[in-house]
């Protein structure tokens, strides 16, 4: 039968001598003699006077932690009323309610998140929920979520409810926030009300229980000891290591105390439950004695803090007073002092050796290969430093490898970085562009094949739904299939199995990380090389009005980052398409707009001109005459686009230069030049198209005047006539005044006014009405 190998490290721990054996019984061993003859006198007095120093000690230590716990729970109180008194303003916006929950989260850290919660259409009258939070990422960054979804539905929520019955700040449970910070928390609720007294809203704080829990666990009982924390249900809260294996917000302490091993310690669970203050030498349920001072933490919180010290500590404390007294032995100092100083340099040369090392270390590159590291430490002193050397060599070479995947993870992390900017800078150049092309063709057209372009992707495809909400309809692409596509009119029915017509009826985003396992995608036979797809929607005031697909030949190809980019991306391209849509719709407006001015203006010129008995006038040189229109139809046509034209007859250079209104020719100037030689040059031209231009404002303002002053005399000859028509008292005197009014109006009319002498049949009338 083989024997087990016993490795050299073994055997040479079984054969050393302890650095905790090597001084203990060189000091014992000394002072064993001397402080025998002292130990029984002393041991008593020294125990009893102890126990009393340590009931006062821990229970002032007990008091003195429970107001750490209760600052750190009255801060959280405090900006829950902060935040409550700033909601209760009367006219408080949207921007400051959640600039102020950002800024009071900024200045108190302490605080994992808050909210302002309020009660259905109390913050808008058309809004049923409203509860903007802030919380803290594990990175410390605060993040905004809206609580006010139907969901959610916080008005039904303890937090919120119990505060709103009780009418004042109340202090939740701990409880565990799943799907937030994913942590245990308790809040504190505060109600804020609005002018009438009634209750307006709920303003919280969240403080992580961790910190409580912290403050329970850092606690020092001497050595061995320990502090723990319970509600008044017994269920333990927080517990020192040193405790025990309990696991915190679900054990209880209750159960624990019904051990075999305890003694007092039911009673000690009571008295904590109870609320009560005290000091008591009670079993735990490991079977340790221990000396216990309680404390409740107060705040309603039912809550009670417990240290408990170990006494076998206490009697630890009485033995090295013993021995303390027993060490003023003069021979004995001697001889300890010789002793002290070999043991010492046995202790501080492995020590000078270690303080040696670590320097090399903190001083060396820690990437380095294994051929150019510092060499190991070596210490052979057979005890707990021989241990520390060896721990100091392991610990720098797991440094050097820990430094070796920090630089993987860094590498990987820039890659991310240069992925994320690569599209970022993607999302401006397309904004820019955006901004500038007004055709919605165009428009798809250039932001595919930007995105294609920078981002290396196979294909990227614009999908807008039709007027019917039927099929999605491809209106931009890029990619070698993408003309194809484009001129076979590509469509998918939006009812059908796919990827964009899911996106499309959902409203949501979706990856296929490898097409060929995906149950959603749908096979495209125009592009054969896809292996993974995103889509996107693009949506517009919460309607889906068609969808971004992008996809790559690679597997895996997106990840969650890239949906919220791309999102970003998608949104600015829809506002782009309803821009473009509305700029085409304002000009073919504008355009039919300008259309029916030039058309008004053209009937009420030629109605103008129809009144006029002499349409022309010429000036020889010496005076103004009226003379015939007897302009040719061919000129007029040459005219009509408002440009001047010269024409040559009869040895004669004639200069004609349209008069028009809003782009329409109402009249013509013409200016001859009898001498032949001389031309028309372009500053004559420009000087005659000015005064044109001129003189046709002008016209135009005065038949705007004429005809505002015919108006206004029409307007005053029927209020005269009906003024007096009113005046009249009899039913003769309203038919002559009327008569003589309209006589008036209308010279040279006949007025004749007679009444029918149709009968009038009542009952027929109700008749036909029904």
């Amino acid at each position: 039968m083989n024997e087990p190998i016993q490795s050299p490290l073994d055997s040479q721990k079984n054969r050393r001598i302890s650095l905790g054996i090597k001084l203990p019984l060189s000091v014992i061993g000394l002072l064993f003699i001397a402080g025998s003859i002292f130990t029984v006198l002393s041991i008593r007095l020294s125990q009893k006077a102890l126990t009393d120093t340590l009931n006062l000690e821990l229970q002032d230590k007990a008091a003195a932690k429970v107001e750490v716990i209760q600052s750190d729970l009255l801060i959280a109180q405090s900006v829950s009323l902060q935040l409550a008194s700033f909601a209760e303003t009367e006219s408080v916006e949207e921007a400051d309610l959640i600039q102020m929950i950002r800024n009071t989260l900024k200045r108190n850290e302490r605080i994992f998140g808050s909210t302002i919660a309020f009660e259905s259409y109390q913050f808008k009258e058309a809004q049923y929920y409203y509860a903007p939070y802030f919380s803290r990422s594990s990175n410390n960054i605060l993040i905004f979520t809206d609580l006010g979804t139907p969901e959610y539905d916080y008005l039904n929520k303890s937090w919120y409810k119990l505060p709103k019955d009780r009418q004042t700040s109340v202090l939740s449970a701990p409880y565990f926030d799943a799907g937030g910070g994913d942590i245990w928390m308790v809040t504190w609720s505060t109600p804020f009300f609005d002018e009438k007294g009634a209750v307006k809203g709920i303003a919280t704080a969240d403080i992580a229980f961790l910190q409580t829990q912290e403050i329970v666990n850092s606690i020092e009982v001497g050595k061995n000891g320990y502090a723990f924390l319970m509600d008044k249900n017994g269920i333990l809260l927080g517990i020192g290591s040193n405790g025990g294996e309990y696991k915190a917000m679900s054990d209880s302490m209750v159960i624990a105390a019904y051990t075999e091993k305890t003694e007092r310690w039911i009673e000690l669970v009571a008295e904590m439950r109870e609320g009560k203050t005290g000091f008591i030498e009670a079993t735990d349920p490991r079977g340790e004695q221990m000396l216990v001072a309680y404390s409740p933490i107060g705040l309603e919180t039912g809550w009670s803090l417990a240290l408990a010290y170990p006494k076998s500590e206490l009697v630890s404390s009485t033995n090295q007073l013993r021995n303390t007294l027993l060490g003023y032995s003069f021979g004995v100092l001697i001889v300890f002092s010789v002793l002290l100083f070999a043991v010492t340099r046995s202790i501080t040369e492995p020590l000078q050796q270690l303080r040696e090392f670590a320097g090399k270390v903190s001083s060396e590159t820690l990437s380095r290969t294994e051929e150019n590291s510092p060499v190991n430490i070596e210490i052979k002193t057979q005890d707990e430093l021989e241990d520390l050397g060896n721990a100091f060599n392991q610990m720098s070479n797991n440094l050097r490898e820990a430094f070796g995947t920090l630089e993987e993870k860094v590498e990987s992390r820039t890659k991310d970085l240069t992925r994320l900017t690569i599209e970022l800078q993607t999302i401006a150049e397309v904004n820019r562009e955006l901004a500038i092309i007004r055709d919605q063709k165009t428009l798809m057209n250039v932001s595919a094949n930007l995105i294609r372009e920078r981002l290396g992707y196979y294909h990227v495809g614009i999908f807008l739904v039709d007027d019917k909400g039927e099929f999605a309809l491809l209106r931009g692409a890029s990619s070698n299939a993408a003309e194809e596509m484009l001129a076979n009119n590509y469509k998918l029915s939006i009812e059908q199995t796919g990827l964009v017509a899911n996106v499309i009826r959902t409203g949501y985003a979706y990856i296929a990380q490898d097409v060929d396992i995906d149950s959603v995608h749908l096979i495209n036979p125009y592009l054969p090389n896809t292996h993974s797809e995103i889509v996107l929607p693009l949506r517009s005031y919460n309607i889906t009005i068609g969808a971004l697909d992008i996809q790559s030949t690679i597997p895996n190809s997106f990840d969650e980052r890239d949906m919220q980019t791309l999102q970003i991306l998608a949104d600015h391209l829809t506002a782009a398409i309803e821009n473009a849509e509305l700029a085409q719709k304002l000009e073919l407006t504008v355009s039919e707009l300008s259309k029916v001015n030039q058309l008004n203006t053209k009937l009420v010129w030629q109605n103008t001109v129809k009144r006029k008995e002499v349409p022309a006038f010429e000036y020889d040189g010496l005076q103004i005459h009226p003379i015939p229109n007897e302009l040719k139809p061919d000129l007029i046509t040459q005219l009509e686009n408002g440009s001047p034209i010269t024409v040559s007859e009869a040895g004669v250079n004639t200069l004609y230069v349209p008069l028009t209104v809003l782009r329409e020719v109402i009249g013509v100037i013409g200016l001859v030049q009898e001498n032949p030689q001389k031309t028309w040059n372009e500053e004559q031209i420009s000087i005659a198209q000015a005064a044109a231009n001129r003189a046709a404002l002008t016209l135009e303002n005065a038949r705007l005047f004429e005809e505002s002053n015919r108006r206004a005399n029409k307007e005053s000859t029927i209020f005269s006539a009906t003024r007096r028509i009113g005046n009249a008292v009899s039913m003769e005197n309203i038919l002559q005044t009327t008569a003589e009014e309209l006589g008036k109006v209308l010279s040279g009319s006949e007025i004749t006014i007679q009444f029918t002498d149709r009968e009038y049949d009542v009952e027929q009338e109700e008749r036909d009405a029904e």
